[in-house]
């Protein structure tokens, strides 16, 4: 499947180092979050505030804990706080998913915190979760998403190609399905020639001296310069 756009590439940033890497050095946008090792909750306040100061837009994960996407009544509220906090602040937008107990996207939980937002918001892979892809991305759809990651319910984004392709084919043309998991400088060419994928999710992460994690700058300037050249 050939692109027909330029494909965007979305930097997953879990500390300020990671958002300066990305800023400056090609992404077109930032997802910001923390703690990496459970695939990410909320920053803090503080990281939100500093991450503003780029001219990167940035996305801000809300997501009160690691685990599974069913959230107590307590964690709910924690997240309508944090998604009023992002408001505030001026953020240009939110990153989340809620589950019911049947792995079905929870309508009544993901409109409030959409219209409490009233903002653009991605649907993040909790989707990966759902018992029916299809059906959920009709769901996100309906309920004003603007877009979806995933890995095509697979561990990686390879394993989940056909997935994905069969859903940029499906809803493409009134959602942004963006690939991500494993995304690598390697891999971003075949991604985007067999889904058709505009967009892309990567961390491009690397482990410091020090023992941290953080996005390489070498990489995403690889990536970018890789997703340029895949576009015809």
């Amino acid at each position: 499947m050939k692109t027909q756009n330029f494909t965007r590439l979305e930097i997953a940033c879990y500390n300020w180092i990671s958002c300066e890497n990305a800023s400056q050095n090609g992404a077109d946008r930032i997802e910001l979050f923390e703690n990496l090792p459970e695939g990410g909750v909320t920053p803090s306040l503080g990281m939100i505030k500093q991450s503003l100061t780029l001219n990167t837009p940035i996305y801000v994960m809300i997501r009160p804990r690691g685990g599974d996407f069913q959230y107590s009544d307590a964690e709910f509220q924690i997240m309508k706080s944090d998604v009023q906090a992002c408001k505030s602040l001026g953020v240009k937008g939110i990153v989340f998913g809620i589950l019911n107990s049947e792995n079905k996207v929870d309508n009544e939980r993901c409109r409030e915190l959409l219209q409490l937002w009233n903002g653009p918001a991605t649907f993040h892979r909790a989707f990966d979760e759902t018992s029916n892809a299809f059906q959920a991305a009709q769901t996100i759809i309906d309920l004003g998403f603007e877009r979806i990651l995933t890995s095509g319910q697979k561990p990686n984004v390879m394993q989940g190609l056909e997935l994905i392709s069969d859903l940029i084919t499906q809803f493409g043309n009134q959602i942004t399905i963006m690939p991500g998991c494993g995304v690598t400088s390697e891999n971003a060419t075949a991604i985007i020639q067999k889904t058709g994928a505009t967009e892309i999710h990567a961390t491009c992460k690397r482990k410091s001296d020090q023992g941290f994690w953080y996005s390489d700058p070498s990489e995403i300037r690889e990536l970018k310069s890789n997703l340029q050249n895949s576009n015809y």
